[in-house]
């Protein structure tokens, strides 16, 4: 459990977003049901780094567990975050504070629930495109795809880092 669930300059701009965001404080994600998220839709885009890493298996378990009745605003507002250009010179610091950086496990997770959000939740309609709502999953799933590849190569700049540190 995170000890902070907002970056400090977050407290700057204290609006009903960060107070979203500061419930789950203190909150076992196993606890979070549905309905929390429902109320407390903006905080996915609000949580710290490791809050959001933290928080997001509720979320996607959640979508999985009842696809009918899942928390909308805060899957439209995670997939909506994921569905950028490919490229990363338009990643704001806010994005890349909380998606960059996951493990290898909670990228390939995100992928499946992509996927499953896609060809089992009814209704799902943020961000279609002409041609339906494949393109914003496409977008995400190329996001994450990136996503990952990036903090790959963060990994091996780091650990030249560390090799040309200490020698």
């Amino acid at each position: 459990m995170p000890a902070e669930v907002l970056e400090p300059e977050q407290y700057n701009q204290f609006d009903s977003d960060v107070e979203e965001a500061l419930w789950f404080a203190g909150r076992d994600w196993r606890q979070i049901t549905c309905k929390d998220w429902q109320q407390h839709s903006s905080a996915a885009i609000f949580l710290s780094r490791d809050a959001f890493a933290y928080y997001l298996p509720s979320l996607l378990i959640l979508t999985i567990q009842n696809p009918k009745e899942y928390p909308d605003m805060a899957v439209n507002s995670i997939i909506w975050q994921l569905d950028r250009s490919p490229s990363v010179e338009g990643w704001d610091q806010g994005f890349t504070r909380r998606f960059l950086g996951l493990s290898t496990e909670e990228y390939e997770a995100i992928k499946e629930w992509l996927i499953f959000v896609c060809e089992n939740v009814p209704h799902f309609s943020y961000g279609n495109a002409a041609s339906g709502p494949g393109e914003t999953f496409g977008r995400a799933f190329d996001t994450i795809n990136l996503l990952q590849q990036e903090t790959e190569l963060q990994k091996m700049i780091d650990q030249e880092d560390s090799r040309t540190d200490s020698n």
